[in-house]
């Protein structure tokens, strides 16, 4: 209908018969305000709806401009979305109007551009929304996400997103946080739970890169911080979770920036779109650090104690058949002691005895080590040598220590000491004599012990170690096994070798201590 059929006082529009207007009634029948202002802002057209909510009177609002309702940044944000109007056609802002008592209503404003027959812009039409109720839940949901963000990252869990389609990520901050980036840092892309991009080579740092018809191979694009061999994990888990809406779950391993390597949890639910195609997965990842290293220590001890009850057996054994040869002996000999009265039978019987009483006390022993817990201190190793030789029963065994006087370690002084009496003994006992014994720093941290005599066992060269092994008729064969024992309860290793001069030789790896 031509706009001269029509008269206006205020916003009521009239027919030329004086009777209200179709669209005036249509307009002021929804709830959202309706206005029209020209390229200046000056109001030309408005619905029932402004003067109820702004508090002004039709005549105020008349010779009021759009700007007057908003102060600060929301007049701004209106004057800005105004000219963009002007200049694209339309546009979307929000903003709190500002009523006549000084009140703010929060507003969603979609406003059009009007133009003549030659395309030149004459005003803008436009709704105003109240969403005081949506803004409302916005700052309750915020705020529900500020306590539940606090209370995970205490509990060092963090929050994630996987957009399926793009391959970009969302994080919290205390994702961030696990992986070793500041807030904000991370580039948005997230190896752990799948980045959809090809290798790095090809996939610029911080971009997603289109596969469609390629293969993902999920390399970070963030220095690597999770193992190759984790990844390919990762990502199988991953992609049979989007194939099967299976639960997502993967443990992994994080190397953060000059941060100790830590294990990461991440569980994740597949979400779907209308159409049955998988849309985004939504997940937590947990660190899980303390629990690897007590399930590191939980088969340590296990390892451990099947270890010591194999040498519980074999000690079992070894007291069942050694005991049993020299108690046999003895006995055979007591009976021809009591026919004879024989001064060597009876020798012969000492012998045995004493024999049995020099195992049962290196079984012992062999028993304690099994268990025993070393004080610690730093010692220089050169002191504890001396001391060991001096107790020692070396007869014309020489020695030669070539090592640094400043060289200490971190030992207890009465085990360390029992260690190189046991070796030095060893080399006297199972050599004949004379021999000289050497003992030497090593390379990587730690000591040597060797002999000039006639070496190891042609066989397995480690089988020393193990319980009643011996060379010496008159040995008992576990002074190395005790030896070994002593080594390993300060975190230490024994291996036997042979030496520069053809003998045997023991080399102490300390691991620098």
């Amino acid at each position: 209908m031509p706009e001269e059929q029509f008269t206006y006082d205020g916003n009521i529009i009239s027919s030329e018969e004086g009777k209200p207007d179709f669209i005036e009634a249509s307009l002021n029948a929804i709830p959202d305000i309706f206005y029209v202002v020209d390229t200046e802002g000056d109001f030309q057209r408005w619905n029932d709806k402004l003067p109820q909510r702004t508090g002004y009177t039709d005549e105020e609002i008349g010779t009021m401009n759009a700007l007057e309702f908003f102060t600060g940044d929301d007049r701004e944000t209106i004057e800005s979305g105004i000219e963009t109007i002007l200049q694209t056609g339309e546009t979307i802002t929000e903003a709190e109007i500002t009523t006549k008592e000084r009140h703010t209503i929060p507003h969603e404003f979609r406003g059009v551009r009007q133009t003549d027959a030659e395309g030149t812009p004459t005003g803008i039409i436009g709704i105003g929304r109240d969403i005081s109720t949506r803004k409302h839940r916005e700052e309750e949901l915020k705020a529900l996400n500020t306590r539940f963000d606090l209370a995970l990252s205490q509990t060092d869990t963090g929050i994630w997103e996987l957009d399926i389609a793009s391959g970009t990520v969302r994080w919290d901050t205390t994702s961030e946080r696990l992986f070793g980036y500041d807030p904000g840092e991370f580039p948005g892309t997230y190896a752990g739970v799948g980045s959809r991009v090809v290798d790095s080579e090809t996939a610029p740092t911080g971009e997603t890169t289109d596969t469609t018809g390629t293969e993902p191979n999920y390399r970070p694009e963030y220095g690597d911080r999770i193992p190759d061999e984790d990844l390919d994990r990762v990502s199988e888990q991953l992609e049979h979770a989007i194939k099967t809406g299976e639960q997502y779950q993967a443990d992994f391993r994080v190397q953060p920036p000059d941060e100790p390597q830590r294990w990461i949890q991440a569980r994740g639910v597949v979400e779907y779109n209308h159409d049955g195609s998988p849309d985004r997965i939504i997940g937590v990842q947990t660190d899980i650090t303390a629990q690897k290293e007590r399930e590191r220590e939980l088969e340590r001890t296990k390892q451990s104690l099947e270890e010591k009850n194999e040498r519980l057996n074999q000690f079992a054994a070894t007291v069942s058949h050694d005991l049993r040869n020299p108690l046999e002996i003895a006995q055979g000999y007591l009976d021809v002691a009591r026919e004879t009265g024989e001064d060597d039978a009876f020798e012969t019987i000492e012998r045995s005895l004493g024999r049995m009483e020099s195992m049962i006390d290196e079984l012992l022993t062999l028993a304690r080590t099994e268990t025993v817990d070393p004080e610690t201190e730093s010692l220089r190793l050169g002191d504890i040598v001396a001391m060991a030789w001096e107790t020692t029963q070396t007869g014309a065994a020489t020695i030669t220590c070539d090592l640094p006087d400043s060289m200490t370690v971190v030992a207890d002084q009465s085990l360390l000491k029992n260690v190189f009496e046991n070796l030095f003994r060893n080399a006297v006992e199972h050599n004949e004599s004379p021999v000289t014994v050497s003992v030497g720093q090593l390379d990587g941290g730690g000591f040597y012990i060797e002999d000039t005599g006639a070496g190891l066992p042609e066989t397995d060269a480690q089988s020393v170690f193990e319980q009643g092994v011996t060379t010496n008729n008159s040995g008992t064969g576990f002074g190395l096994a005790i030896t070994r024992n002593l080594i390993e309860a300060h975190g230490w290793t024994i291996t036997a070798t042979e030496g520069t001069a053809g003998g045997a030789r023991f080399e102490i790896l300390t691991d620098g201590s």
